[in-house]
């Protein structure tokens, strides 16, 4: 789970623009910000959209405006809006900010960070300009610059969860897994996680002593193959495991070394002695890049499970590849790609391209015509414990950032992972492999939204593979 929200809001306290107005504007314009507060943008738009008709050069409306169409996703048209209102009022630090967060939304970083350093240099005091600053210095993998403006806006809003949960992935990128995973927990303030109550307490370290523990899944299915390798260790405490996770993960991980007992998420729960949420033991544990537990395979899928993979005959490297994850996640824009980015693979004799991509995004093959250049493995799996014996009949999994890329490396297997220029934390920056798998190698964007070089690379790399 990553951040991508900026803070922004309709401009709804200018007193001597309201006095300025018809009676009119100012009754459609109340009317626009209740809506716009509630969350209503459908009717924030409708009534920001009747307010300029009776006043079209207006840069409060139209900031409002852009605003509401940004909170729609509808980002195009928030950019025209906020230009509009910088051409008629130049000096408009909210505008020049709203228009640096839909900029860094498009992909155009640097001209992002103008905006928000225009917006600053016209306000000293607009500490959200700061912050929005900060989040776009991150994208571009300037983590010092950013985790100073973060510290420098919890100076002035202490009690800002929004910059404490960016400055987590700002340090966990970074590498500083010890401060990171502290900030971390801030991640319970964040919209897409609903924290959960238990009598019993959170688990902090100590010795288990034979006690019953209760681990819960909490985010997506990468992230829950990724840190269940922490359950062995809570194991080797002298813990006893309950272990809660997602329904299609059950067959998968229910003979995960150290669980006692795996139940399926929010089914009825036996009793238990502690309880503690998955992402949280790499804090508790106070794990560094050196000391979290990388051993793999660490998961090893059922001997009934799965299907035999057919070969064709000639081949010489089976190759699986998924290219999109999941659409609702909020930085899918960013990691996933068209299966037609990795149709070069098929270019080389010997090269059987299978894919394990599932979902409505498997639908790309047929529509894409590539029925014939690329095997379909997923739509035939049930579970992910199917999907990990097939995979472990393949020579290479080339995947870009989802839960398949976590799978093989989990497995051991060889894995290469396409990630866009501002990948998630855990992937860190720079480096092309990955201290949580030592199976793994990393291609990397090197500028936002270029596909292009990361697929070249690894053609050449497979053409080496074939030759070699």
């Amino acid at each position: 789970m990553s951040s991508k929200k900026n803070p922004a809001r309709p401009e709804k306290n200018q007193h001597a623009w309201i006095d300025s107005v018809s009676p009119r504007v100012k009754e459609v314009f109340f009317a626009a910000v209740r809506a716009h507060s509630s969350g209503n943008f459908a009717e924030a738009v409708t009534n920001y959209s009747l307010a300029l008709g009776l006043r079209p050069e207006d840069p409060v409306l139209l900031t409002n405006l852009g605003v509401a169409l940004r909170a729609q996703d509808k980002f195009k048209a928030a950019e025209a809006c906020y230009r509009r209102a910088l051409a008629v009022k130049p000096d408009n630090p909210g505008a020049l900010s709203n228009l640096g967060n839909v900029l860094r939304r498009l992909g155009k970083l640097k001209e992002a960070v103008g905006c928000h350093r225009r917006a600053i240099e016209l306000d000293r005091k607009f500490i959200d300009a700061y912050y929005n600053l900060g989040l776009v210095l991150q994208d571009l993998g300037k983590l010092d610059e950013a985790i100073r403006l973060y510290n420098y806006c919890l100076k002035f809003k202490p009690d800002d969860d929004r910059v404490s949960w960016d400055k987590s992935l700002a340090l966990l990128s970074k590498g500083d897994f010890i401060n990171g995973f502290e900030l971390y927990e801030y991640r319970w303030k964040h919209e897409q996680l609903k924290a959960r109550h238990f009598r019993q307490p959170l688990w902090d370290g100590s010795s288990l002593n034979g006690k019953r523990i209760f681990v819960y899944a909490e985010q997506g299915f990468g992230d829950t193959l990724h840190f269940c390798r922490y359950i062995p260790l809570l194991a080797k405490a002298g813990g006893r495991v309950v272990f809660e996770c997602q329904t299609e993960l059950i067959s998968l991980l229910e003979g995960l070394d150290g669980v006692e007992e795996i139940v399926r998420d929010r089914e009825r729960l036996p009793d238990f002695d502690f309880q503690v949420p998955l992402l949280s033991l790499p804090r508790i544990m106070k794990h560094d890049t050196k000391s979290i537990p990388c051993e793999c395979p660490y998961i090893k899928p059922p001997a009934q499970a799965g299907f035999p993979v057919h070969v064709p005959q000639g081949t010489k490297l089976k190759v699986g590849i998924a290219w999109a994850g999941k659409p609702t996640h909020k930085n899918d824009h960013n990691r996933s790609v068209s299966i037609e980015n990795f149709l070069p693979f098929a270019w080389l004799p010997g090269v059987t391209l299978y894919s394990l991509q599932k979902g409505p995004e498997s639908a790309q093959r047929d529509e894409a015509g590539c029925g014939v250049l690329v095997r379909d493995l997923g739509n035939g799996c049930d579970d992910f414990a199917d999907t990990a014996k097939v995979m472990g009949q393949l020579d290479l999994i080339i995947t870009v950032d989802t839960s398949v890329a976590h799978l093989a490396g989990a497995l051991n297997l060889p894995v290469w992972v396409a990630l866009p220029y501002n990948p998630d934390w855990r992937w860190m920056l720079k480096r092309n492999d990955s201290p949580w798998y030592p199976s793994m190698t990393l291609f990397r964007q090197k500028k936002p939204g270029d596909w292009d070089p990361v697929f070249k690379k690894m053609l050449n790399s497979l053409k080496f593979r074939i030759e070699s």
